[in-house]
């Protein structure tokens, strides 16, 4: 392990790559609200035990690759989850700390489970099947989730093409990494539950940096990877 790397800000430039990158995305570690099943949102318990080793097992396994720079939500779980994996990269790689990552605001949900919700508001369920039409009372609305999520995947893309070669990591939370993989395979967000990204997992995506459209550009090459599992793609199984 080293000092980790050092918070710096990430120049831009118009450019376009010619090759891939790959973006691993990285669900942070658990918590125990996330063990005890109870939604987190913007509220911001800290990594549990178990969820530091999530984060010392990625951390392991991501020093293996060239890492240009670190992007992140600036909410505890990941900043923590971003630290102890940034330990074990050169001091030298950026990181950015964006809202534009952060969890969806379940507002007066948070630290609550589905059965405490479904108690308390029966009649605002609609959210859980149609996320879209309907938001936890004094949340976040899922189209303000999905705009930031875009917004935050476009900066990412034409930052990439300032940086060295290597690849980038993101961490993140489930509902955004969710939003983004919609985005990128073209799902129905009525659907996005049923993407299943565990803590500590990794899953990737190659993009190409600069171009006017990186949607059209990015595919998804893999998901929900245990950190220490042999690398196989999503075509390959």
């Amino acid at each position: 392990m080293t000092d980790g790397p050092e918070y710096i800000s990430l120049a831009k430039q118009p450019d376009v790559e010619t090759r891939p990158r790959r973006l691993w995305l990285i669900r942070h570690g658990v918590t125990d609200w996330n063990s005890e099943k109870r939604l987190c949102g913007q509220s911001d318990p800290l990594l549990s035990s178990t969820g530091e080793k999530q984060a010392h097992a990625v951390g392991q396994w991501l020093c293996q690759h060239t890492i240009a720079a670190i992007y992140s939500s600036d909410l505890q779980r990941a900043v923590q989850t971003t630290a102890i994996i940034g330990a074990y990269l050169p001091s030298s790689t950026p990181i950015q700390a964006s809202e534009a990552w952060r969890e969806l605001s379940f507002g007066a949900w948070e630290g609550l489970t589905y059965a405490e919700v479904a108690a308390r508001y029966p009649d605002q369920l609609g959210f859980f099947t149609h996320p879209t039409q309907q938001t936890p009372p004094d949340g976040e609305s899922f189209m303000a989730l999905i705009a930031r999520v875009r917004a935050g995947f476009i900066q990412l893309a034409q930052d990439a093409v300032t940086l060295p070669e290597g690849d980038i990591v993101l961490v993140g939370h489930g509902g955004a990494l969710r939003v983004l993989i919609c985005l990128i395979l073209g799902m129905p967000f009525e659907r996005q539950w049923q993407v299943r990204l565990d803590h500590g997992s990794l899953s990737a995506l190659d993009f190409l940096a600069g171009t006017d459209d990186v949607f059209s550009t990015t595919s998804l090459s893999l998901l929900n990877q245990p950190a220490g599992a042999s690398s196989v793609g999503i075509g390959d199984v």
